[in-house]
C-alpha cells in the first residue's frame, strides 16, 4: 500500500494537534514499517483515540475518509463494559448485559463513531472483560475480507485486568500479517511490560490552546468566544475544557477570591465556609478550587514583573494592592505547596476535610 498517492494534509484534516505523532505515523505508514502492535500513551483528552481511530480508517479504507468504525467491518473497537448478571468469561461481552444497558452503550459507540473525539461514558464500566479480548479471534475469523488489513483498538487499555493482558499478549505474540492492534491509554505503566516490549510506543503531548479550540467548535458545538476561554485552563486537554464549559467559571473566580480574601486575613471560619459553598456540589469543584488559587498565586507572582493577568484580569486592583502591601512576600513554597496538595488530591485518598484545612492553613500563613 503506498500512501504518495494521498495528500498528507487530507489524510489527518479531520485531527487537531499532535503533529509530531501524524508525521511519524505517516513516515511508518508510507514506508510499511508500522508495528502490527501499537500503544498510544499520554494525559487524558488529546486525541489518542481519534487518532487510532483515523489511522484504523486509512490502514482499511485505503484513506477513505469516514471515520465511523462502527460501519467498517475490518475494525473493531474494545472499550470497558460491565459485567451482566450472572455473567461468566465464557460468555460473549455483551450477552448477559440487559438490554436498556446494551442499547445505552450501542448508542455510546455510535456517538464514538461520529465523533472520534466523544468520551464514552458507561455506567459500572469498570474494566475490560477477559470475554472482550477473547472476542477479537471470532473478529478475525469473521472479518468481511480475509485479504484485508483488519485493526483491533483497545481504548483505556490500562482497564484490563490482569487475565485479559495475558490473553491480548497470546494475540500479540504471532499476529497475523494484515491485523493491527491499536492501544491507547493514560497510564502506560498499568500495562504490562511484556505488552510494552511487543509494540510500538508513541506518546502524545498535550494539546496546543488553539486545537482545543478548534476541537471544541467542531466537534462539540461550542462558540468560539467559550472554547477560547476555556482552552486557555483547561491544560492542555480537550476533555478538560469540556468539563469546564459545565461550570461558570465567572463564578469560579469570585468564590476564589472571597476564599483567597478570607484566607489570607485569616478569618478560618469565613474561608472555610466559602470552600465548603463551591465544593458542595461535586469534587471536580473541589479540584477546581485547588487550580484557582494555584492561577492566583501564578498571577499575582507574574504581575510583579509588570506581566498583565489573564485568569484574574477583572481583579487586578486586588493583586496590585496585595502587592504594594506584601510584594517583598516570596510565593514559590506557597505555590508548590498548593501543587503538592492538588496532586495529593488528584493521586490519593486524602480525607476531604484534611484537604479543605490544609487550603486553610496554607491561605493563612502566607503573610
Amino acid at each position: 500500500m503506498c500512501l504518495f498517492l494521498f495528500d498528507i494534509m487530507a489524510m489527518w484534516s479531520a485531527i487537531f494537534g499532535q503533529e509530531k505523532v501524524k508525521k511519524s505515523l505517516t513516515r511508518l505508514f508510507q514506508s510499511e514499517a508500522l508495528y502490527h502492535g501499537l500503544i498510544f500513551f499520554g494525559g487524558d483528552g488529546v486525541g489518542k483515540d481519534a487518532v487510532a481511530i483515523r489511522l484504523a480508517t486509512l490502514l482499511t479504507k485505503d484513506g477513505a475518509q469516514n471515520d465511523n468504525f462502527t460501519e467498517n467491518g475490518n475494525i473493531k473497537f474494545i472499550t470497558a463494559l460491565p459485567r451482566g448478571k450472572n455473567e461468566n468469561d465464557s460468555d460473549g461481552p455483551l450477552d448477559k448485559i440487559p438490554f436498556a444497558e446494551f442499547e445505552n452503550i450501542r448508542d455510546e459507540l455510535q456517538a464514538k463513531g461520529i465523533n472520534p473525539y466523544h468520551k464514552i461514558t458507561i455506567p459500572n464500566a469498570n474494566d475490560i472483560k477477559i470475554n472482550s479480548i477473547r472476542d477479537i479471534q471470532k473478529f478475525l475469523s469473521f472479518s468481511s475480507e480475509t485479504s484485508q488489513k483488519r485493526v483491533i483498538i483497545i481504548s483505556g487499555a490500562e482497564n484490563m485486568n490482569e487475565t485479559a493482558q495475558n490473553a491480548l499478549l497470546k494475540n500479540l505474540e504471532e499476529p497475523p500479517d494484515n491485523t493491527y492492534f491499536i492501544l491507547t491509554t493514560n497510564n502506560l505503566t498499568l500495562i504490562r511490560e511484556t505488552i510494552i516490549s511487543r509494540c510500538q510506543t508513541i506518546q502524545f503531548s498535550p494539546l496546543m490552546e488553539d486545537e482545543i479550540e478548534e476541537i471544541l467548535q467542531k466537534y462539540f458545538d461550542r462558540n468560539k468566544d467559550e472554547a477560547y476561554i476555556v482552552s486557555k485552563i483547561a491544560e492542555g486537554s480537550y476533555t478538560k475544557a469540556l468539563e469546564l464549559l459545565n461550570f461558570d467559571i465567572k463564578y469560579f473566580l469570585e468564590k476564589t477570591i472571597a476564599i483567597l480574601r478570607y484566607g489570607l486575613a485569616g478569618k478560618h471560619y469565613s474561608c472555610l465556609k466559602e470552600i465548603n459553598e463551591i465544593a458542595k456540589n461535586a469534587d471536580k469543584e473541589f479540584l477546581y478550587v485547588i487550580e484557582f488559587i494555584i492561577y492566583w498565586l501564578y498571577e499575582l507572582n507574574s504581575s510583579r514583573n509588570s506581566k498583565i493577568p489573564y485568569y484574574f484580569a477583572d481583579y487586578q486592583n486586588t493583586i496590585q494592592k496585595f502587592n504594594s502591601k506584601y510584594g517583598q512576600i516570596s510565593l514559590t513554597d506557597t505555590i508548590n505547596n498548593f501543587e503538592y496538595l492538588l496532586f495529593q488530591v488528584k493521586n490519593t485518598n486524602l480525607n476531604i476535610n484534611v484537604i479543605k484545612f490544609r487550603i486553610v492553613m496554607l491561605l493563612s500563613s502566607i503573610i
